[in-house]
């Protein structure tokens, strides 16, 4: 296979976050990315209904593609952005992330073998007590912010499932079920993409969020168990944060031991409506 005809398209999702989504934009660029420009293309979903990224791309990024999203959420926006794509490859990345300058040309090295899915490195600037951020150093997580596939295997899986109730495992749910079709993930380290921290959000939007552990569970027939203990080994993790790096550790296991059980009282209370909700999905 000749890399040179090989057209890798970058898929980007956004929604409302036109300021994150210029500075993704400009990491790329064509003069920043150090694959060549003839060699890639970017293409934009955009969900936003208040407003949208169109007319930003149309005066400072004429180089990259604006589709309109089918307003369902992220994984459905990816499909839409994948559905638009020309390329033999997807790129994935989100609005608020910033690959590096060689973030495709790391990935375009490795398109000529035999492996049909790459991901790469994922890096963050703050861990911690308040933060979150999905950090992939070694691999085997293939997140949705940093991942390259071929596009006759994504479609061929039908993409993200877009019936995952929050954004949250649509892509733990894409990485099952290539290794249930048998398909190998191979880990670039090369291709770089920062991921900014975010704020933990409420406890109940937190809490909220699990429902998509539920589908998760009946979908793919695991343990209900292991995703009912999920929040709890969560902030075990934290613990261990507040331990090593906290300046006020008992101010800090106040506020987490306090999140934490309403959090499970939540938890218990939405799990009935789940767990009747959820009944009949199987794979």
């Amino acid at each position: 296979m000749n890399k040179s005809k090989v057209l890798i398209s970058v898929v980007v999702p956004t929604c409302h976050r036109n300021d994150l989504l210029a500075k993704c934009l400009d990491c790329l660029a064509p003069e920043v990315q150090t694959l060549a420009a003839t060699e890639y293309e970017v293409i934009v979903s955009d969900d936003g209904s208040k407003t949208t990224a169109e007319a930003m791309m149309r005066e400072q990024y004429p180089w990259a593609k604006w589709v309109a999203g089918p307003r369902k959420g992220p994984a459905a926006n990816r499909n839409n952005g994948a559905e638009q794509a020309r390329g033999e490859w997807l790129a994935f990345t989100d609005d608020d992330c910033l690959p590096e300058p060689q973030w495709l040309s790391a990935f375009a090295q490795h398109i000529d073998k035999e492996y049909p899915v790459l991901e790469g490195k994922t890096t963050s600037d703050k861990t911690g007590l308040f933060y979150t951020a999905p950090i992939n150093l070694t691999g085997g997580y293939l997140w949705s912010c940093n991942m390259m596939v071929r596009k006759s295997l994504f479609n061929q899986l039908e993409g993200f499932d877009d019936n995952f109730p929050f954004a949250r495992l649509e892509d733990v749910d894409f990485r099952v079920r290539l290794q249930e079709a048998g398909n190998t993930m191979y880990f670039v380290p090369e291709a770089v993409v920062f991921h900014p921290h975010r704020v933990l959000g409420s406890i109940v939007k937190q809490t909220l969020a699990y429902e998509s552990d539920w589908y998760m569970s009946r979908k793919h027939n695991l343990p209900l168990s292991y995703f009912q203990l999920h929040p709890f080994l969560y902030w075990k993790g934290q613990l261990r944060n507040v331990v090593k790096n906290s300046r006020s550790p008992i101010e800090a296991l106040r506020f987490l031991v306090t999140r934490s059980c309403v959090e499970a009282a939540l938890l218990v209370f939405f799990s009935f409506r789940w767990n009747k909700k959820y009944k009949k999905v199987s794979s």
